[in-house]
């Protein structure tokens, strides 16, 4: 019997040293990853037992997790419930000592390599590990519907886990981390008692839950424009059913992502696939909502440039004492960037963009800053702007501003088609680029337009150094380009602009 070098080198590894196969450990940069956890964790709780006993408790949390972790590294209980409420517990304890922070101990334990952070985040990747080792054990037995069914239940199991770990997991690793600490030291449980800490912490998660879930239903929207429009049927007045059979969906069937797995990716009625597209774009779009409801809501607008940085942040002080300029500024940009994923999504599926969406997008794009100063970040001229402008001039910059952005749109992106020779790809392309620089251009200004250009051009280019194939007519690429630098630069906003400001 002839065996490769690898099979080889994995039956010597087993029979040195016998230990199961984890999905972190099943290539090779996973391979490194679990060497590393396994060395670093030895190495901690050694450091960690050898600090001695001024804060036995801390020590102890400490020395054990750093076991459990080098045990899991190798494999060490891969698959089972046990070895995931384990690593749960580990996840919520270095979480708590993480949040409160560790007193007595010298620096060199709290605050480097070995400090409890590092160790939640090692935690954490250990924990995914056994979610991994979980569904990869159940999903060997069963058929491709089977396997989607069950990857639906995890999901709600991973979801509600979350919301457990982040609402009583994280007020009970601050208590745990609290335990040992002086009575004049840190306040205790951010000045609340551990149930107010509860019901504030699942107060924040479900809050999230509820802008995530408001993205992908809107991602479920997104899915019937892109199908219908182009073949001129009615979004709103058709009920969702099978494109084979008819059939109605029921209500449990039209959940977003959910309601495809629990229909095992099939039509209930006539066994039809059902794209996975579908879940595709609605966590697509659930995970655009959520991005910039980190970055931009609950920041503060810290990503935003032209504007302040709100001195109280978090879901308390933006959401629950709402500030409506802020959330109106974050809905708009979630509409311009619902908009571009239809329109490239219409372009991978080769249809044209239909002239009543584009006049559509492009009139709330030119109209919603006009009408709401608030979602007016960057000026057309400054001095049109200026705090001493009065009210003729500053509707007067609101109208040039969106004018100057679609006209500025419009010819970065021709100028940017002309420069990556797009002529080879389907014209629909070329126009998609132009449209969503344009789009880009009337909501944030011409100068993101501009900026955004460049950026394309740029990873476009670096795209192609690597690729076997450069002419490509395929339009995916391109636009997932295009969209990914669009949500990179409004992440960097105001970074961007900063660097901009240093060097003019």
């Amino acid at each position: 019997m002839n065996l490769t070098l690898s099979e080889m080198t994995h039956s010597a590894r087993q029979a040195v040293l016998p230990v199961n196969p984890t999905a972190l450990r099943s290539r090779l940069f996973g391979e490194y990853a679990s060497l590393l956890i396994l060395c670093h964790s030895v190495f901690g709780a050694v450091c960690w037992a050898v600090h001695g006993l001024q804060n036995p408790l801390i020590v102890t949390v400490m020395v054990l997790s750093g076991i459990w972790l080098a045990f899991r590294s190798v494999g060490g209980g891969a698959g089972t419930w046990l070895a995931a409420l384990i690593s749960c517990g580990v996840v919520v304890a270095t979480i708590g000592l993480a949040i409160t922070g560790v007193e007595h101990v010298p620096a060199w334990l709290s605050s480097s390599v070995v400090s409890p952070i590092v160790w939640m985040g090692m935690a954490i990747v250990l924990l995914i590990t056994d979610l991994l080792d979980l569904r990869d054990r159940a999903r060997a037995t069963r058929d491709d519907v089977q396997r989607r069914k069950l990857d639906g239940r995890l999901l709600k199991l991973t979801l509600a886990g979350l919301f457990l770990l982040w609402g009583v997991g994280v007020p009970a690793g601050t208590l745990i981390g609290q335990l040992n600490l002086p009575e004049d030291g840190k306040p205790r449980l951010e000045g609340m008692g551990f149930g107010a800490h509860v019901g504030f912490r699942c107060g924040e998660a479900l809050v999230t839950a509820c802008f995530l879930a408001l993205g992908c239903n809107i991602g479920s929207f997104l899915n019937v424009v892109v199908w219908r429009m182009p073949r001129g049927r009615s979004i709103v007045y058709e009920k969702s059913g099978c494109p084979v059979c008819a059939t109605a969906m029921d209500g449990r069937d039209n959940l977003p992502i959910f309601g495809w797995m629990g229909l095992g990716g099939q039509c209930r009625a006539c066994g039809t696939d059902i794209s996975s597209r579908y879940p595709t774009v609605e966590a697509l779009t659930g995970g655009i909502f959520l991005l910039l409801y980190f970055v931009e809501l609950i920041s503060g607008g810290a990503n935003l440039p032209f504007r302040g940085i709100n001195a109280y942040r978090g879901v308390l002080w933006i959401i629950m004492y709402p500030k409506w300029d802020l959330i109106g500024l974050y809905l708009f940009h979630c509409f311009l960037f619902s908009m571009m994923l239809v329109w490239a999504l219409m372009t991978i599926d080769g249809s044209r963009i239909p002239r009543r969406l584009l006049v559509f997008a492009f009139s709330l794009a030119l109209a919603l800053p006009v009408a709401l100063p608030d979602l007016t970040l960057a000026p057309s001229f400054p001095s049109l702007a200026s705090p001493t402008s009065g009210m003729p001039l500053l509707l007067i910059d609101r109208i040039v501003r969106g004018a100057l952005g679609v006209i500025g749109g419009l010819l970065f992106g021709a100028l940017v088609v002309r420069l990556l020779r797009l002529g080879s790809a389907e014209f629909s392309t070329q126009l998609t680029v132009m449209y969503v620089l344009a789009l880009c251009g009337a909501g944030l200004g011409w100068q993101a337009a501009g900026c955004l250009a460049a950026g394309f051009f740029g990873v476009t280019v670096f795209r192609r150094g690597f690729s076997e194939d450069n002419k490509t007519s395929h339009p995916y690429p391109t636009v997932r380009d295009l969209l990914i630098v669009a949500l990179c630069h409004h992440v960097l906003w105001r970074l961007i602009w900063t660097c901009a400001g240093t060097m003019v």
